[in-house]
């Protein structure tokens, strides 16, 4: 199943940006860092690509134009959740990160704002049977 941010493929004048690739990225790193969270296995080949998404995540909040309008967050406090949750990612990720029960409501207290402002009125379900898999 795959999920589309507001875009339609089918029109020329909608041709995928890099806010979409951003907006793409932000969401598969919330669902692997909340899969992770959940105790499902994370291989090899997962552990990489969450590590490099969350790095390319951290790179191109510099270069990123993103606006909120209507939101009471913040664009640069927006952008500061996420460079967050890229770091936090990052550690959770790794074997050797220990994860108490108050860093864990901090990372879910700041995945779950930053749904509200980047994915408003958006279910972002993990995919149990993918996940099963490392």
């Amino acid at each position: 199943m795959m999920k589309r941010f507001a875009i339609d493929l089918e029109t020329p004048q909608n041709k995928m940006d890099s806010l979409h690739i951003f907006r793409m990225r932000l969401h598969l790193l919330i669902i692997m860092v909340k899969a992770k969270l959940k105790g499902y296995p994370v291989g090899e080949l997962r552990k990489e690509a969450v590590l490099e998404n969350a790095a390319r995540l951290h790179q191109d909040l510099a270069k990123a134009d993103i606006k909120f309008p209507g939101t009471r967050t913040s664009t640069h406090l927006f952008k500061e959740r996420v460079r967050l949750l890229s770091v936090m990612a990052t550690a959770i990720i790794s074997d050797d990160y220990p994860l108490g029960i108050h860093r864990r409501e901090a990372v879910l207290d700041n995945i779950e704002i930053i749904i509200e402002t980047a994915f408003p009125k958006q279910d972002l379900p993990l995919f149990y049977e993918i996940l099963m898999a490392a």
